[in-house]
């Protein structure tokens, strides 16, 4: 079963909100919570929604789906595949938030 991960995405930035200096498997999580965050905040749905996205567990081929929770304001994603799973809070005002409040 795969992991979960509670992100908080600014500390994945340097101080001028670009991804910051670090380790490539650390920068590949950084990247693939980002194109979450950009893929969500365009509709914004309330519901689990299939992203444009693949999950990142190796060997698994299924497609990332996504919303976003009104109550915490956070993002909620999981492979329904694998089990790979997370919540992103503090993207809003990040590059990738394509929200009318970004």
């Amino acid at each position: 079963m795969a992991g979960t991960y509670v992100t908080d995405l600014r500390h994945f930035l340097d101080e001028s909100g670009e991804l910051a200096e670090m380790p490539p498997e650390a920068r590949q999580l950084a990247s693939f919570l980002a194109l979450i965050v950009d893929a969500v905040t365009v509709r914004e749905p309330e519901v689990f929604t299939e992203i444009a996205l693949r999950c990142r567990t190796q060997r698994c081929t299924g497609r990332i789906l996504a919303r976003l929770d009104p109550d915490s304001d956070m993002i909620v994603w999981q492979c329904p595949l694998c089990g790979h799973a997370g919540v992103i809070s503090n993207w809003r005002g990040t590059k990738w938030d394509q929200s009318e409040a970004g």
